[in-house]
């Protein structure tokens, strides 16, 4: 009899705790969602916190809004909490390649290789994933990073073969070349980010300072590594200045300049 009221007792609970959303429920997480991504994407972090945090308090299951959320948290440095949101999206929906695709950028920042091909992997094996070049540019670093070089270089080159103005995958191929003594393979990738990404009128206004700083900075490297002085002097020219960007790469840039006086 005991244990029948035990039991019984656990039925209940768990008919209490289970919670049903409703539809109107569902409608406003998803305007806080629509809010919460447009906000991030105008750069408020705060303002797309906040919407997509009373998005999934409305709708806890709510895995495009845990998506976003990661990304948010991601952007704001805050990485247990990105990680949290990504794995509760995927758990949500195992077939949801653009969570998987984030996930695995954070686990890469994190260091986490072997975790981070796997998230990858598990993108691509979505044949509708509408942007796969993404999913296995990345899977191309990933690789790099654990070691596995020409798999990784693999990849890389696959991505932007299929989508030659994925600006970012020039970058690491020009870098992954001159780590491994192939600056005329590096010269080449910054030349193919020029014509596909800077000299694209409907790309090049996209393309961020930062990136144009650090693609310049390749661009003087392999030119020096192949002895072309004028070459790289010009190169790093466009990059040794500090206007509202990457001081790191500003100084390596006149650093290197500096060698060629």
């Amino acid at each position: 009899m005991i244990r029948t009221l035990v039991l019984l007792a656990a039925v209940i609970v768990g008919l209490a705790c289970a919670t049903t959303v409703s539809e109107k429920d569902r409608a406003a997480a998803r305007l806080r969602y629509g809010i919460g991504v447009s906000a991030f994407q105008q750069g408020d972090q705060r303002t797309a916190l906040q919407e997509l945090l009373a998005a999934v308090a409305t709708f806890p299951d709510y895995a495009e809004a845990h998506n976003a959320l990661g990304l948010v948290y991601h952007a704001m440095g805050r990485r247990v909490e990105a990680l949290r949101h990504y794995d509760r999206a995927v758990e949500l929906l195992p077939g949801f390649s653009e969570a998987h695709n984030n996930r695995g950028v954070l686990l890469l920042d994190l260091g986490r290789y072997d975790d981070a091909v796997i998230a990858f992997e598990r993108a691509l094996a979505d044949i509708l994933y509408p942007t796969p070049f993404f999913a296995e540019a990345h899977l191309g670093w990933a690789y790099y990073k654990k070691g596995a070089v020409e798999r990784g270089l693999k990849h890389l080159r696959n991505a932007v073969a299929t989508s030659p103005t994925f600006c970012r995958g020039y970058a690491w191929l020009a870098e992954i070349s001159l780590a491994t003594g192939q600056a005329d393979q590096a010269l080449a990738y910054c030349k193919r980010f020029i014509k596909h990404c800077l000299e694209n009128e409907a790309i090049a206004p996209g393309v961020p300072p930062a990136f144009r700083r650090q693609m310049s900075l390749l661009l003087g490297q392999a030119h020096l590594a192949l002895g072309q002085k004028p070459e790289a002097r010009a190169a790093l020219e466009g990059c040794a200045g500090d206007e509202g960007g990457d001081t790191e790469v500003a100084a390596k840039c006149a650093q290197l300049r500096s060698t060629l006086d």
